[in-house]
């Protein structure tokens, strides 16, 4: 394969995945003005498009038709239309769109990533929470910089990746991304932030620009200034994530996390915020934390966990296991009194499965220790050797039985 041909792949690897920018898009249709056999794009997209580890139904079945259905498509000549013509599987409808996109770029009218999204959110084409919703699912560990451009982590040559604003970002021979700060002095009205986001199966660890280590599971995205303002260092936490906090008595450190605020000055701590959990969790380590809510705070000591369930108005502190919280970052799952209603919520967010339950399901507790680069089958035979759990798995499906 020539250097031309692996630079397509590369492309319509992005295009799928939905991290492609607009400048790749630009050179993906000059690319394919010079390439006059369709059926070979087209088995190249299929290639591409089964090594993908995206959801079938990022795209719904509505937009769909509107792209399909678009009078340009309808127009296409009979030698274009074969790449949607020949494509029957109704479940792959991400694939009918990456389709589509490609005919634009063959009629030299093509779509823009977000005129797509624009489809199926209407005209909201700057609903943030939707965007590292995508990134999460795009199976890849994204980077966003402030001016929009994404670089796709785990798909990215070690070594400097560039610079946004203030900072030098780099990437370590073992997936680190590091932050260097090329102006000290940055005032609060000159910030620029940065998304991180962690897909299911992955997660990542980057050095903030004033030393902080954060570790992210899967299923997380961290939002960030570049450079922090001169009087305190504050972020943003869906997910789930670690915190070695670089001490600065002078610049206290904040992260929120859906309705709970964790304010430290230097410390190790855990928070869990996932949206589908009931709970928000913030665990001590080491150090000291405030955590808040409204008028409610728990100033924590090692070992103490502070605890704020959804619709609530207290924060509760309790004790917990260190070992149980901290199972993501060293590679297991623990669980220790669990039903399995939330022991195969955690299983989802690794293996990407969809869960449903069938009959009356116990809710008697569970308890291990797993690995998580174990197969997903070799970790549900293991709960089933309970004897009161029973899994079958079709594809990404996952039933639980009695």
């Amino acid at each position: 394969m020539n250097s031309e041909n692996y630079r397509l792949q590369f492309l319509l690897q992005a295009l799928i995945d939905q991290t492609i920018t607009r400048e790749e898009l630009d050179e993906l249709a000059a690319l394919l003005k010079h390439f006059e056999d369709s059926e070979g794009i087209e088995t190249q997209m299929r290639r591409n498009w089964e090594s993908s580890d995206l959801a079938a139904d990022d795209i719904d079945d509505g937009l769909y038709a509107k792209i399909v259905n678009h009078p340009r498509f309808k127009t296409a000549a009979p030698k274009k239309q074969t790449l949607i013509a020949k494509l029957t599987n109704r479940n792959a409808v991400r694939y009918y769109a990456a389709a589509a996109v490609l005919i634009c770029c063959f009629l030299g009218l093509y779509l823009y990533r977000h005129q797509i999204l624009e489809l199926k959110r209407g005209t909201n084409t700057t609903n943030a929470s939707y965007a590292r919703k995508l990134d999460e699912q795009s199976g890849h560990i994204v980077l966003t910089l402030s001016n929009g451009k994404k670089l796709v982590l785990d798909q990215t040559a070690d070594g400097e990746l560039g610079s946004d604003k203030h900072a030098l970002i780099s990437k370590t021979s073992d997936g680190q991304i590091i932050y260097n700060l090329e102006n000290m002095d940055v005032g609060d009205d000159e910030l620029a932030y940065n998304t991180i986001s962690t897909p299911v199966g992955k997660t990542s660890q980057l050095i903030l620009s004033d030393g902080t280590k954060v570790w992210l599971n899967a299923k997380s995205t961290l939002k960030f200034p570049v450079a922090f303002g001169k009087n305190q260092r504050n972020v943003e936490l869906e997910g789930e994530g670690y915190f070695e906090v670089a001490y600065n008595k002078a610049k206290p450190f904040l992260v929120s996390a859906r309705e709970m605020n964790i304010q430290v000055l230097g410390t190790h701590f855990n928070i869990s915020a996932y949206d589908d959990d009931n709970v928000v969790e913030a665990s001590l380590i080491e150090g000291s934390v405030k955590a808040s809510h409204g008028n409610s705070a728990q100033l924590l000591k090692p070992n103490q966990q502070a605890v704020l369930k959804r619709g609530s108005s207290q924060i509760v502190a309790k004790n917990f296991d260190p070992d149980e919280v901290m199972d993501w970052k060293n590679g297991y799952f623990i669980f220790r009194n669990e039903p399995i209603s939330e022991i195969m919520k955690k299983i989802s967010r690794w293996y990407n499965i969809e869960v449903n339950y069938q009959g009356n399901i116990s809710n008697e507790a569970f308890g291990g220790k797993y690995l998580k680069d174990s197969s997903l089958a070799e970790l549900l035979s293991s709960l089933e050797l309970t004897g009161t759990v029973k899994f079958k798995i079709e594809g990404r499906r996952v039933t639980v039985m009695q």
